[in-house]
């Protein structure tokens, strides 16, 4: 916005074939525009900032968070705290963040939603892909059971063994 408010028109190549220079009106309205799309890519993709605690809260500066809601004291306290940067090397963001609930709960109320947003994409990708493997496969099949990609999805470990033991090998005469 302001290269247009400088009338430096270099952004808009078509603008600038012309032979004589755009209105001030075209200018303003070229702002107002660029100033309403900024807004609304604001609302679709928010500054992220303000999470950068999140993934590492050793590396921000406290001023960075809003003034008022605690944050900014209790990163203050994360960032001194020698247990808690022992264990930020040790284990995962989401582990880190769900330890230090009772701490500090202010920032782990907010930084447990935007991680567990992660995961579960993880595993939709997962699904898929089981899925499709499963489908290229089955296509080079006549017969196709329904129940593979429960079991490719599953988490729950088959209990063959115990399986086998109850089921009658020979049937009786």
């Amino acid at each position: 916005m302001k290269n247009v408010e400088s009338k430096r028109y270099g952004m808009f190549e078509l603008l600038t074939t012309l032979e004589s220079e755009p209105s001030d009106e075209f200018a303003q309205e070229i702002v107002r525009h660029l100033s309403m799309l900024k807004t609304e890519l604001k609302h679709y993709f928010p500054d992220v900032t303000c999470c950068a605690y999140i993934a590492n809260p050793f590396s921000v500066d406290p001023t960075d968070l809003p003034v008022g809601t605690g944050e900014q004291e209790e990163l203050i306290d994360v960032q001194a705290d020698e247990g808690a940067k022992t264990k930020h090397k040790e284990c995962s963001p989401i582990n880190f963040w769900v330890s230090m609930a009772s701490s500090y709960p202010t920032l782990a109320r907010h930084a447990v939603p935007q991680l567990l947003i992660f995961p579960s994409t993880w595993e939709c990708e997962q699904r898929l892909s089981a899925m499709l493997t499963i489908k290229s496969k089955s296509r080079n099949r006549f017969a196709a059971s329904g129940h593979d990609f429960r079991c490719a999805v599953s988490k729950v470990m088959p209990r063959i063994e115990q399986l086998v033991e109850k089921k009658q090998m020979q049937p009786s005469h």
